[in-house]
């Protein structure tokens, strides 16, 4: 009788291990935080000091969570392959914003957030009358990433560049408000 109760114990055990290792290797979720903010960006052109143009982008994120803009244009591109056949191939241009924001890192959540921005800016410079282009076309690209603490309610500059053939300058400004 001992010997049953014995094995019996041994084979419960052999066959419960797995659960229970398997149950030590799950972590229990971080709390999610309810807080919602809207993040704005602000991109501005700037000409000897002076705002020529602005454009306003905003995306309402979840704490720990991440939000994506997509605007911009496909381009068609003409080619020919080695047997001169043409294609069309598609190029995008535009704004793209990647971001996150986060409220554990900061020590009072009630008065900043950590915010993770990845913008890239491409765009098709303007073509001149005197220029007779053919081919594949000139893409200007603009990149920016950075993690800044932000203080709510308050414009923040993240970056600012001198456009590369002009006098213009780029700058971008962030401004985060908490909603709930």
């Amino acid at each position: 009788m001992l010997r049953k109760l014995t094995v019996s114990f041994v084979l419960s055990l052999i066959t419960c291990m797995p659960l229970v290792l398997r149950a030590q290797e799950i972590k229990p979720p971080t709390p999610r935080s309810a807080s919602v903010y809207r993040i704005e960006y602000v991109f501005s052109e700037m000409q000897n000091d002076k705002r020529i143009n602005a454009r306003s982008y905003s995306v309402v994120l979840r704490s720990h969570e991440r939000g994506s803009i997509r605007l911009g244009n496909r381009i068609p591109v003409s080619f020919s392959t080695k047997e001169n056949a043409n294609q069309l191939q598609y190029l995008d241009v535009g704004v793209n914003i990647d971001s996150r924001v986060d409220d554990t890192d900061v020590p009072d959540a009630n008065t900043g957030v950590d915010i993770f921005t990845n913008i890239d800016i491409s765009n098709l410079p303007p073509e001149q009358a005197q220029d007779n282009r053919t081919g594949a076309p000139v893409v200007r690209q603009t990149k920016f990433q950075n993690e800044n603490i932000v203080p709510l309610g308050k414009s923040v500059l993240l970056s600012s560049a001198d456009e590369v053939d002009g006098t213009r300058r780029l700058q971008i400004e962030v401004t985060a408000t908490k909603l709930r």
